[in-house]
């Protein structure tokens, strides 16, 4: 259900209108991804006795799905600029957005096992620095400061996971029992709260100096919100006696991945339509996500199941 409510989250950041909506809405929204990095930590054991099995698995089910729709979404450069644009998005994720993200998801699987060291160690703390300080030093410094960054350390930010160590950490912290503190469900919905005022206020902040910043995920504020949201509803999902069901956002949820990985293609397809630019938000959210799940559906159900996980659609 988790997976559901994450991926609708991530069609609407998608769908979302440009401008000072990005202020009010993004917001609500922005813990779409921290809770795939999250969940991805959450169902990883920090103790493994073959690491090359697991890597093989983890990689290999991301890696081929990564590869075709890279390729699907690269057509368009392929015709304007040659085989030199796939080789170009393969090596740095730059075919669609949602794309990089598989590359943040394997660095963190392959650094799983030096992460697992340093949850059970007496320093353990130090990583919930990672993030806040990588964001600072290479978000917050440039644009702030008016540093020009240099563009191979822009590459190496725009495909590094740094600023998402935050989530797949606090998985890897609950999902192993290494924190097993327990969270008041009351107090973390005013923390949250509060939290969505501050990324409002910081959003508005970015609005002045840098207008594409300011629905960021990347943004201190929102990795705090992100990481409230992620608690609370954690808390809510161990607890049986509120824990919330639906049929419907477990179903979203199966058909995750594959959502994720087609909705860009079929929100550009649509946005040639004069008919869905029409459409409000977040009525074209629903019209993107639906359009999305009724494909990966209908083509896991028509092909099997084997080959919806292999192209990811699963």
């Amino acid at each position: 259900m988790f997976r559901g409510m994450a991926i609708i989250a991530v069609v609407m950041i998608h769908t979302t209108p440009p401008g000072q909506w990005q202020i009010f809405c993004k917001p609500f929204i922005n813990f779409a991804v921290a809770a795939f990095i999250f969940l991805s930590g959450y169902l990883t054991k920090t103790d493994n006795d073959n690491w090359l099995k697991f890597y093989t698995r983890r990689i290999s089910r991301v890696l081929v799905p990564y590869i075709i729709w890279t390729v699907i979404y690269s057509i368009p450069d392929i015709r304007s600029a040659g085989i030199s644009a796939l080789v170009k998005n393969l090596l740095c994720a730059n075919a669609t957005t949602t794309l990089y993200y598989i590359f943040v998801y394997i660095q963190f699987v392959l650094l799983t096992p030096l992460l697992g060291k340093l949850a059970k160690s007496p320093y353990r703390h130090l990583g919930w620095l990672m993030a806040p300080l990588s964001v600072i030093l290479f978000k917050y410094i440039p644009v702030f400061g008016g540093i020009e960054q240099g563009k191979h350390i822009q590459l190496f930010w725009n495909d590094a996971c740094l600023g998402w160590f935050t989530f797949y950490y606090l998985g890897l912290l609950l999902g192993n029992r290494i924190n097993d503190r327990k969270f008041n469900i009351r107090n973390l919905t005013v923390l949250y709260c509060a939290s969505l005022l501050l990324q409002m206020a910081e959003g508005y902040l970015w609005y002045k100096t840098d207008p594409a910043g300011c629905g960021s995920q990347l943004k201190l504020t929102s990795i705090l919100s992100s990481s409230i949201f992620i608690l609370l509803m954690y808390s809510v999902l161990l607890n049986r006696n509120h824990q919330p069901k639906s049929r419907l956002l477990c179903m979203i949820g199966d058909y995750s991945f594959g959502i994720y990985l087609v909705h860009m293609m079929f929100l550009k397809l649509l946005e040639t339509f004069d008919l869905y630019k029409l459409i409000p938000y977040p009525i074209n959210s629903i019209v993107v996500l639906a359009i999305s799940f009724i494909f990966c559906y209908t083509c896991s159900t028509v092909f099997g199941k084997k080959f919806g996980r292999w192209v990811g659609l699963i």
